[in-house]
Order: structure tokens, then C-alpha cells, then sequence
């Protein structure tokens, strides 16, 4: 009897470990279905393609940060998942008076933070108005080390003065003589209220950025600097758990806010798993494993076996759905301006001719991107700058331009050093940092390379310490502004050591700045992309940045995966995401 009551229990553990776990790797069978023919659960693998630094809303500024970040955190207005239209969020309607200078916001009355230690009882409170201004005040606050403070000091009234302030009780300690920022307003629990300096027009759209994430006062006064690896917001997902350089998990918020069309509670999985695989050939066999639910990009070494020339996938890649499409980023090659020697115009102009992108898109990266025409890229609706001059690979031009400014054949010139990054999703930085190394030689210009990963990268770039450097900028809204925003010298730091996080070739030219801040107050469209291609031509003939080329987003998904569209801004929410399997 005893013997069949252990061969009972040994039966029952058994099935209890077949029913957690299938085959190591894979996600565990909790699929259950639900109103509309869809399932609930289940664990979506991907990939962060590159190391993170921060989850704080205020630091957070790489792309793998955001794809993180975006599934922690609401905001008060968010981008469609497929068209990047504006939609209500934490905000469920709202106003822009006429004069283009007061947004009012209405706000759910039933949205929860995370359960997490910070509360009492551990149990998340209510999300009110006073959230909102404390989070949105947060991220231009110098004391949290914001990253995004010039999304809103351009505008906001009150707020610039308000990070100055800051900025000096940093220098002075003490709390800053302007306690708070004027153009925040909270007028009851569901209430708040922004008040612009000037009119700006594509103003709606920043706070669909990552700095306008919603946490709160208590996990920021919990877990002070910590916040960046314990995040707390109102999000679909919260926050589990984190393996340094391994893996982030995240778990279902059970008391989300959002239902479908259906009445199902969102989000539908259970878990999501970010893993930290830098080696884009690396994640894309663990995706064939069958261990990945997607796989971001393809590999340089196997787009021929993956890839026809249509760019559709072949061979044994065909049983997985392939999606593609323009992306609206820029990867690009940043000229320090305010550094010798490139405050230099002529400099700038004869490093840009002697670039070959024609040659790098088609030999380098296999044609898996498409030329830069401009700062903007292709892709905004309404707006066309194929018809602006920009600086043409010339090579007699680029040693002319050299001789004139005092280097015949790059004599007296000093090396120069080119700084590049790695990840999955930058594999092939390498490889166009040793082209343009070559192209360059061909005029005289001795160029050394340097290689470190991409928080490190990107920290030397916010504080201009880096001269000559690979960069990529995708948009923060789709919005010209986000790309002439990189040449806008506005946004750069009063203080010449403080972070600039979007223009990091720190270039000022008054007279893109008079027409671009002219745009920015233009609410008719039409006119305000006329004024945006003025001030682009400007920049173009300037060269503040070598352009290189535009990506096009490709992402292989799993059959079985569900409600997974793909938008050219690569902007992932998986709330909506469903397994079949």
C-alpha cells in the first residue's frame, strides 16, 4: 500500500512538472481560452538587443530601454500600435484651447500602479492628476539626472527656469529656488492641466516619449537611484525580475485598467522575457530553436539564405512570418562641432564628400537599408524633402574642401578617432566604422578606431566628449521635429558639460534656429513642413553630421503569435499580443 501511495505521489509530480514545463526554453503550457476565440497566458521570448542602464523614465534613452520601459508604464496620450495615430491613455479625453497654449486632460478613474513594496500593505494605489505632475516635473529635475528635460523647457512654461534651478541646487545643494513648474497644473484628482510658453505646435507628441512615462513619488523616494533597476508605473506589465546581463522578466499587471472589445481584461500573456543576446546571428538561431518568439533584424552573413531579392523570406524561413517596413530612424556619423577640428566648416564638408553611401548600403550592409536623402526621413505623410541639395560623394571636392581649409591631402591633420558601438540590433557598425575608416584615407584623413559598448557610447556622446562617432536616431513621435531636432541648437545644455541628449553634434546655426522655432509655432501643417524644409536645407549644407542611411525594419515572428503588428517607428506594445500555442 505504502509503495503504491509513493508511486501515486511520483506520478503526480511528474505531471505536475509536464504541465509547467515543455521542452527547456520554451514557454510553460498555461494557455487558457477567452471570449472572442482568443487565448490568456502563456511567456513572450525576445530579444533587448543591447545592454540596458536605466528604467527610470527621467535616464531612460536607448531603444531597448523603451521596448522595456513602454510595457511598465502608461502615458497620458500613446501612439496606435499600427499607425502611430494619437490615442487617449491614462488621459481619456482632452483640450487644446484656441490660442494653442492650454491643454487640459481628463483622466481614467480606475487606473492602479503595480503592487510593489514602496505602498502600504505592498498593494498599488490609485493613478491621480498629482502623479502625473510629479512625474512629468521629475523628468526635468537635474537632482534625477533627466535625460528628456528639452522636450519640455522649450515650451512649458515655468520649466525652464525650474531646471536651471535644479541645475544649481545640484552645484549648491539646498532645494531649488523655484520649488515647482508653472505650466503644471492639477485641478482635481482627474484633472491636469499643461500651459505652454508659446504656441508649439507637434507639442501633443512629446508626451508620447519615453520621459513622459507615469511612475510615482513613493518608488521614487523608496528606491531612490534604484529606481532605474525597480520600476514602478501603471503599465500592463509589471516589473519581476532582472539577471544582470541575462535576462528582465515581466509579469501581468492583474489589475490593469484596459479590456478589449470582448470585456477580456488586458494584457493576454502572462509574462514577458527580455533577454540580452548582443549577437544578432546568435539570437536568430535561438529563434529557429523554436526559444525566441521573435527575432529583430537579420543578420549581414545570412541575408542570402534568408532573403530573396524582394527582400521575402526563403528556404526554411518561410514557415515564420516575416514583417517589414520603412523605419523612421537615421543611422548617421556625428561631427562635434563645438571641437576641433570640427567647428570647422570645410572639415565637416570634405569628411561628408569623401563618404561613399551609395557603396556602403549596396557592399557593406547588402542593401538591407536605403541611402539618407536628408535629416527627416522618408515616410512622414505630407512632408517631401527628396528636391533639398545635400553633399554629394565627390572625392575631388572633399581634397579640395580639405586644401582649403588648411590640410592639402590631410597634412597637419591630426588623427581622428571614430567611435562605434555594439548590439544585435548594430552588428554591422563594425563594418561601416572600417568603410568609412578606408574612404577616408583616400583624401589623407587618418582615422583610428574605437569599439565599447552602447550605454558607455552613448553617455560620452551625451557629454560631448566624443569628436567623430556612428550614431542612429529613431523618431520620438512621427513628427519631422524629432530629426531636425538633432541639429537645433535650442535643446543643447546651457552649461558646455551638461548631457545633450538629441543635438550631440552640438550644432548651432541662428538661422536654422530663427526658422525651425518659427515652424514650431505654426499650427497649420502645411506651412509648418514648408518652414521645416528651410531649415533642413540649412543644416543639410552646413554638415553637422555625415548622413549614411535609413533602416527598414524587419522582424521575423513566430506562426502561432497573434495580434502583433509592426509600425515604422519599431514602437513594441505587447498588451494586445496573444499566443496561439
Amino acid at each position: 500500500m505504502q509503495q503504491n501511495l509513493y508511486l501515486l505521489i511520483f506520478a503526480l509530480c511528474a505531471g505536475l512538472l509536464i504541465t509547467a514545463c515543455s521542452k527547456s526554453g520554451e514557454p510553460k503550457n498555461t494557455l487558457r481560452d477567452i471570449q472572442g476565440g482568443m487565448k490568456r497566458g502563456g511567456i513572450f521570448r525576445t530579444n533587448a538587443a543591447s545592454d540596458i542602464a536605466s528604467l527610470d523614465p527621467a535616464r531612460m534613452a536607448k531603444q531597448s530601454e523603451g521596448l522595456v520601459g513602454h510595457q511598465i508604464y502608461d502615458q497620458l496620450v500613446t501612439l496606435n500600435d499600427s499607425t502611430l495615430a494619437l490615442e487617449p491613455m491614462l488621459a481619456k479625453s482632452w483640450e487644446i484651447s484656441g490660442d494653442g497654449l492650454t491643454y487640459t486632460f481628463h483622466l481614467r478613474n480606475d487606473v492602479f500602479f503595480h503592487d510593489d513594496p514602496c505602498f502600504p500593505n505592498g498593494k498599488g494605489r490609485k493613478l491621480t492628476a498629482t502623479d502625473i505632475k510629479y512625474s512629468l516635473t521629475r523628468s526635468i529635475d537635474a537632482r534625477a539626472q533627466a535625460l528628456g528635460a528639452e522636450f519640455f523647457t522649450t515650451c512649458v512654461l515655468g520649466a525652464e527656469a525650474y531646471y536651471d534651478a535644479t541645475i544649481e541646487a545640484v552645484k549648491f545643494g539646498g532645494e531649488p529656488k523655484v520649488p515647482e513648474i508653472k505650466g503644471f497644473l492639477v485641478k482635481n484628482d482627474t484633472t491636469f492641466v499643461i500651459q505652454l510658453r508659446d504656441v508649439y505646435a507637434p507639442f501633443i507628441y512629446h508626451l508620447t516619449t519615453g520621459v513622459s512615462y507615469i511612475t510615482c513619488r513613493e518608488a521614487a523616494e523608496t528606491y531612490g537611484k534604484e529606481l532605474a533597476r525597480h520600476p514602478v508605473g501603471t503599465g500592463a506589465f509589471a516589473f519581476s525580475s532582472w539577471a544582470e546581463d541575462r535576462e528582465i522578466i515581466l509579469k501581468r499587471h492583474s489589475n490593469y485598467w484596459e479590456h478589449d472589445a470582448f470585456g477580456n481584461q488586458l494584457p493576454y500573456l502572462d509574462e514577458i522575457s527580455f533577454r540580452f543576446i548582443n549577437e544578432s546571428a546568435t539570437q536568430l538561431l535561438e529563434f529557429r530553436k523554436g526559444r525566441l518568439e521573435e527575432s529583430i533584424g537579420i543578420p549581414q552573413e545570412f541575408a542570402a539564405q534568408v532573403l530573396t531579392e524582394n527582400g521575402e523570406a526563403k528556404g526554411e524561413y518561410q514557415q515564420f512570418v516575416l514583417k517589414s517596413t520603412p523605419e523612421l530612424r537615421i543611422d548617421y556619423i556625428a561631427m562635434n562641432t563645438a571641437l576641433e577640428p570640427f567647428q570647422n566648416e570645410k572639415i565637416r564638408k570634405a569628411l561628408s564628400a569623401a563618404i561613399d553611401r551609395d557603396k556602403i548600403v549596396r557592399y557593406v550592409l547588402k542593401n538591407q537599408v536605403a541611402a539618407a536623402t536628408g535629416l527627416v526621413t522618408r515616410g512622414f505623410e505630407g512632408y517631401d524633402n527628396s528636391d533639398l541639395k545635400t553633399i554629394q560623394y565627390d572625392l575631388s571636392a572633399a581634397k579640395k574642401l580639405l586644401a582649403e581649409a588648411g590640410f592639402p591631402d590631410g597634412k597637419g591633420l591630426a588623427p581622428i578617432t571614430l567611435n562605434t558601438f555594439v548590439g544585435a540590433k548594430y552588428a554591422y557598425n563594425k563594418e561601416v566604422a572600417e568603410a568609412v575608416q578606408s574612404m577616408l584615407a583616400e583624401i589623407g584623413v587618418q582615422v583610428n578606431l574605437e569599439q565599447t559598448e552602447y550605454s558607455t557610447h552613448l553617455q560620452q556622446a551625451y557629454l560631448g566628449k566624443l569628436k567623430l562617432f556612428l550614431s542612429s536616431w529613431g523618431a520620438d513621435y512621427p513628427d519631422p521635429e524629432s530629426f531636425l531636432n538633432l541639429v537645433y541648437g535650442e535643446v543643447i545644455p546651457k552649461n558646455a558639460g551638461g548631457e545633450s541628449y538629441q543635438n550631440l553634434s552640438r550644432y548651432r546655426n541662428p538661422k536654422f534656429d530663427q526658422i525651425f522655432s518659427k515652424a514650431l509655432q505654426t499650427t497649420d501643417r502645411a506651412q509648418r513642413y514648408a518652414l521645416y524644409q528651410q531649415a533642413e536645407q540649412i543644416a543639410l549644407l552646413d554638415a553637422p553630421i555625415i548622413l549614411t542611411y535609413q533602416r527598414i525594419a524587419r522582424r521575423f515572428q513566430q506562426p502561432y503569435v497573434r495580434n502583433y503588428p509592426i509600425n515604422a517607428m519599431d514602437r513594441r506594445n505587447f498588451r494586445r499580443v496573444w499566443l496561439d500555442q
